[in-house]
């Protein structure tokens, strides 16, 4: 970390030109190959939905397959006599279009785009005659093989143009999902920047200092969206991917840049030249940046092991994009410091740093009169922090995973008025898309369907009037049918579940036949199945990975085994609170999230992977300052008093700016990025307010020497690698007036000849007492313009 460090120093101007470069030729060749190209696939192994999906394609059905949208056609004249003016023409247009539609089917025609656009009679119980026929339906499936964003917007371009003062047209149906919101995040953007600017205004006050975590976390966002611009033309990347990137980028950018940035800070006030500072800054601090963003990445990274395609590109870009802001981080932001030198300090404080004034250890204010009241009442603190996170967490005890359905999107989206158009006229259940999937000889048998379409019909929770028998190939057919609750209603998914295990398999024990229960609703709940199976092993690996970094940094059992409880009670804080809100729905709809719903199936598993890398960041951040403390004076009270008093305030500070981003996010389109941004900021608010300033300072403190136990056999076999090491002494020298920054364009460290290097040690003079107090220093410096320097040193930050 130190060569690096040095080398961004001293080669600023390369350094910043060559990310400069880096930004262009990514968002240019990202702009070469047309922007983004993403893509949501689903393969779901071991479950019926993929074994359907094997069965159609091998039947050469894949235009059952593709993904499907319904275009609402609300007549505001009276009921429909014939199809609207210039539908035909719309449709045909849509199927000559290039956008890969397999099929069209509305209540006057069906066409076959699939085959060279061949018509057939419509489908009339797509008119809901019952209720005076003003509400019409067009059903359009995509070519499996091609299910394409841009796909979808551009039928949606095509067909939109029907509306008319008489005619009213709404979309629905997984194709069209998000469809009308998708313009991006830019205000979500532009807010989490603001909040950040204020933040770090007031925390900072200085303009230096305040810009410099914005511009790193800026160009660590637009280089991450061209890469993942350009990666989602080599993989599967889902649509929702730039919108999890800019919410990671913008935090965890900033907040990196703020650890860094503060201990440089703090370096100059204790009197170290400005290079060395941003050295012995990168060198500490910067360390654990590294392994915080490390273990971001490698946690997101590890949801590739679910073995469900769906988070495979949204893992690495979102990785790729974490990685570019931990390397920024460590490389631009020290370049950018240099150029800056004392300006990053108030000018009071710059003035006192140039006349020799310089700060020492005694920690004084808030936090250190908060962290001796946790050491004195640190039972009573344990109990009221613990109570409150379990209470939080209790509703995670009845967390539904599923998808909710378009019911559950704004008032304002047209997939919510077509999906409320449908269950006005033709019923809540309409909504739903279930089949039965008979392959083997009785496909073809019109007895054996009827057997099957008969036991449907009887079965509760099914319009008997709905099912039909759709015979597809000689040895493929499918029993269609609507259910009488809501897609995303717990009731539905039941349904579900009791039809595999309880009313098809009767009709097909002991025969050559298989019956599948398929369908948008099927395939969410095998994905919520496999991933409630998976994700046992996951949280495994996570929290194990975590534990063995830990042990390694901080060389304790129980530090490692604290953080873990400790993350998995943020992580149950989060999930909690989610519940209360977007599932029971007690703010769900004021936030634009429509009303309550099931947390759809891959948000606890993508919070949790990122939830617990922004965790460990405070938990080492929190912990290596005490254990600094710990290896110095072996008296657990003053370690973790001291660590807290001295890393709570940036702590708190870093939360508030990584709360304001991801809350700015609850403001962008989509019911998902909703969830997971308060999911987010919810989880930062409980680790940094009680998690790290209440709960785990008190309970080290109960704890007591316990916390730095490691037996002897493991300490001889594990590796010794210092997360952030000790500062070293400073020989305290002159800082000149621009603050030790040598001339522009010269490429060369300062000269400051008095100044000690913070990787080892010129002062052996120093010396520190048993209970951390500074010993006078025998040979005070002197300032290069004969300013007496200070007269003594600080031996540790």
């Amino acid at each position: 970390m130190k060569r690096i460090a040095e080398f961004a120093v001293r080669r600023r101007w390369l350094v910043v030109v060559g990310w400069i470069a880096f930004v262009v030729a990514a968002q240019g060749i990202a702009s070469a190959m047309g922007g983004a190209s993403y893509r949501d696939t689903f393969s779901l192994p071991d479950t019926e939905t993929a074994s359907v999906a094997d069965l159609l394609e091998g039947a050469g059905l894949n235009n059952q397959n593709g993904a499907t949208g319904t275009v609402v056609l609300k007549n505001r004249d009276g009921a429909f006599t014939e199809a609207p003016d210039g539908l035909e023409s719309a449709l045909t247009g849509v199927c000559d279009s290039g956008n890969h539609v397999a099929l069209i089917t509305s209540p006057w025609a069906s066409i076959d785009c699939a085959n060279n656009g061949a018509d057939a009679p419509g489908n009339p119980q797509l008119l809901n005659s019952a209720r005076g026929s003003t509400t019409a339906l067009v059903s359009i499936t995509w070519e499996s093989d091609f299910y394409d964003t841009e796909l979808f917007v551009n039928v949606y371009d095509q067909l939109v143009e029907l509306r008319s003062d008489d005619l009213q047209v709404e979309f629905t149906g997984n194709a069209f999902t998000g469809i009308g919101q998708s313009e991006g995040s830019g205000l979500s953007v532009l807010i989490g920047f603001g909040a950040a600017l204020v933040i770090l205004a007031l925390v900072f006050r200085t303009v230096a200092a305040t810009v410099l975590p914005l511009a790193t976390a800026l160009v660590s966002l637009i280089s991450g969206l061209g890469a993942i611009y350009i990666l989602s033309h080599a993989i599967n990347v889902s649509n929702i991917t730039p919108y999890l990137a800019e919410l990671m980028v913008i935090g965890v950018g900033v907040d990196y840049a703020l650890f860094i940035v503060t201990r440089h800070r703090r370096n100059l006030r204790r009197g170290m030249p400005v290079s060395e500072s941003i050295v012995n800054a990168i060198n500490t601090s910067g360390r654990a940046v590294l392994f915080a963003g490390t273990t971001v990445c490698i946690a997101i990274l590890g949801l590739i092991a679910l073995g469900v395609s769906f988070f495979n590109g949204m893992a690495v870009a979102t990785a790729l994009a974490v990685g570019l802001t931990m390397i920024a981080s460590l490389t631009l932001l020290p370049a950018l410091l240099s150029l800056f030198g004392l300006k990053v300090l108030p000018r009071r404080q710059r003035a006192a740093v140039r006349a020799g004034d310089f700060i020492d250890d005694e920690q004084v204010g808030v936090w250190a009169r908060w962290s001796n009241f946790v050491a004195r009442q640190r039972i009573g603190v344990a109990v009221v922090s613990g109570v409150i996170m379990i209470a939080i967490g209790l509703p995670i005890f009845v967390l539904q995973l599923g998808a909710s359905d378009q019911g559950s999107d704004p008032k304002s989206s047209t997939t919510r008025a077509g999906y409320d158009l449908i269950s006005d006229d033709f019923g809540v259940g309409y909504n739903s898309a279930l089949e039965a999937v008979v392959s083997g000889p009785g496909a073809s048998d019109e007895a054996y369907l009827e057997r099957v379409s008969t036991v449907l019909a009887d079965t509760p929770g099914i319009d008997p009037a709905s099912v039909a028998p759709l015979p597809l190939a000689e040895n493929v057919a499918f029993v269609t049918f609507k259910t009488t609750t809501s897609p995303q209603s717990e009731k539905t998914y039941e349904l579900v579940r009791h039809l595999r295990s309880s009313v098809l398999p009767p009709l097909y024990d002991g025969t050559p036949n298989q019956i599948y229960a398929y369908g948008e609703t099927a395939i969410n709940v095998d994905f919520a199945s496999v991933l409630a199976r998976k994700m046992p092993l996951f949280i495994a690996v996570v929290v194990g990975m975590s534990f063995v970094l830990l042990l390694i940094a901080f060389r304790s059992l129980v530090i490692p085994l604290t953080a873990a409880v400790m993350n998995l009670l943020a992580a149950g804080g989060a999930f909690g609170l989610s519940v209360a809100i977007f599932q029971w729905g007690w703010l769900s709809e004021a936030m634009g999230a429509g009303p309550g719903g099931p947390i759809d199936a891959w948000m606890p598993v993508m919070l949790f992977a990122i939830l617990f890398g922004l965790s460990m960041d405070y938990q080492v951040f929190l912990v290596s300052r005490m254990h600094e403390e710990w290896i110095h004076t072996r008296d657990n009270k003053r370690s973790v008093t001291v660590g807290q008093a001295e890393t709570g305030g940036i702590i708190t500070a870093a939360a508030i700016i990584m709360i304001a981003v991801f809350l700015g996010f609850v403001i962008s389109p989509g019911r998902a990025i909703k969830i997971f941004g308060t999911g987010l900021a919810a989880a930062v608010f409980l680790d940094a307010f009680v998690l790290r300033t209440m709960l785990v300072p008190s309970v080290m403190h109960l704890v007591g020497k316990s916390n730095w136990y490691l037996p002897k056999w493991l300490d001889r076999i594990i590796p010794h690698v210092s997360v952030e090491p000790a500062d070293e002494p400073i020989a305290h020298g002159a800082v000149p007036a621009q603050g030790a920054v040598p001339a522009q364009g010269t490429g060369t460290a300062p000269d400051t000849a008095t100044a000690a290097s913070p990787d080892a040690s010129t002062t052996p003079d120093a010396s520190t007492t048993p209970d951390g107090a500074t010993a006078p220093d025998e040979n005070p410096g002197s300032s290069d313009d004969g300013r007496p320097g200070p007269d003594r040193e600080t031996a540790r930050s």
